[in-house]
């Protein structure tokens, strides 16, 4: 018996187009709610369950579960097949431990790189035998396969140009170099782009091919067809929109000709805001963190007036009740209706009135959609 039935798939595609819609501008009833469902107890650790993967299927199928039957509409159900956020850093020989705290992720244990020359003697990794590149491409085949293809998987979560080279570096050497031996710098962003889309590559033929996956990263939220170019630059919360220009943008631009200008991932905050839909092709949005965005909702109501959207992760540390939220998503339309869409992405526990946080959300997304300029309005 599948998973999803005949009738669930068919809504599923009713509420892709919906986002295809938002995507472009163009008139929707409501903005999507990404409200997805955890238990309230997890069983397994995050040290647990990326150490294990049958652990963290259990815990995305029961996720896709929870929130196929609890949430009422605009869910996509997707799994993450997650081995960290070091991946690349991995196969390029870093070292990758746990902290104490097993509800943390891995990182690298120090930089790699500790001069100019070390950037040029890099050699390209094998995606299919080195560091957590192969156990993260067995995940994302085995979800793919369990589930017979009815729910989607991200790729893995492998960073960017910027964020990779930060970590091979550490930071001191980082903005030494960006000064001293700047097409160093440039170098090892290209090549570290251009190992991104060999993973990348090999992350999709892993799924069966790019209809099975929400983007070239790490998200859940699947991106349309012809843009599922995802990659992350949080390190650029530090940068001038000139430095962005120079040593971020020419290499993201590498991935999304590959893959189609989609979203990029910034926590926050967002000095080059400006900058970011205009790569080469154009990217649609961004995925934020909203406690760390939040203070440039200004910035941003200029920067995508009528171009791009804007996914904020509402959840926060230290957490809150999930309704709580909602709040926050009404100032955020506030403060960018008529002119920026904002789709808000939440996750509630299953101990929560799970309905009723949808329809909190909903009464807002249907307020913020009345108030929208659409361009086919």
């Amino acid at each position: 018996m599948p998973l999803i039935s005949p009738a669930m798939m068919d809504e599923i595609e009713r509420r892709k187009e919906n986002v295809r819609r938002v995507w472009n501008y163009q008139k929707v009833d409501h903005i999507p709610v990404m409200l997805s469902v955890v238990s309230e107890q997890p069983r397994y650790t995050t040290q647990e369950h990326f150490l294990d993967g049958d652990k963290q299927f259990e815990l995305e199928l029961e996720r896709v579960k929870l929130s196929l039957e609890r949430v009422p509409d605009d869910y996509i159900p997707a799994m993450r097949p997650d081995v960290g956020c070091v991946v690349i850093e991995s196969a390029l020989g870093a070292e990758i431990v746990f902290g104490d705290d097993p509800w943390q992720t891995c990182n690298v244990k120090e930089p790699i790189l500790n001069s100019v020359d070390d950037i040029y003697k890099l050699k390209k990794p094998n995606p299919y035998t080195d560091g957590l590149v192969p156990e993260g491409l067995r995940r994302i085949k085995s979800f793919v396969e369990r589930t017979d293809g009815q729910v989607y998987v991200s790729c893995l979560d492998m960073g960017g140009p910027m964020n990779v080279a930060f970590t091979l570096l550490g930071g001191v050497q980082f903005y030494m170099i960006s000064y001293d031996a700047p097409e160093a710098l440039e170098y090892l962003a290209g090549f570290v782009a251009d190992v991104f889309i060999e993973f990348a590559d090999a992350c999709i033929e892993a799924a069966g091919g790019i209809q099975h996956v929400t983007t070239t990263d790490f998200p859940y939220h699947w991106q349309p067809e012809d843009k599922k170019g995802h990659m992350s630059d949080d390190i650029c919360a530090q940068f001038s929109p000139e430095f962005f220009n120079r040593f971020s943008k020419p290499f993201n631009n590498r991935i999304y000709q590959r893959y189609g200008g989609g979203m990029m991932h910034n926590c926050g905050p967002n000095p080059c805001a400006m900058e970011y839909l205009w790569h080469e092709p154009r990217i649609y949005g961004v995925d934020l963190a909203y406690q760390y965005s939040k203070g440039d909702l200004a910035l941003f109501k200029q920067a995508f007036k009528g171009e791009g959207i804007i996914y904020f992760e509402l959840n926060q540390n230290p957490p809150k009740p999930t309704i709580e939220y909602v709040e926050d998503y009404r100032q955020i339309m506030d403060a960018l209706a008529p002119d920026v869409i904002a789709i808000p992405s939440v996750t509630a526990t299953s101990n929560e009135d799970v309905r009723a946080i949808y329809d909190a959300f909903y009464e807002v997304a249907r307020e913020y959609a009345a108030r929208m300029n659409w361009k086919d309005d």
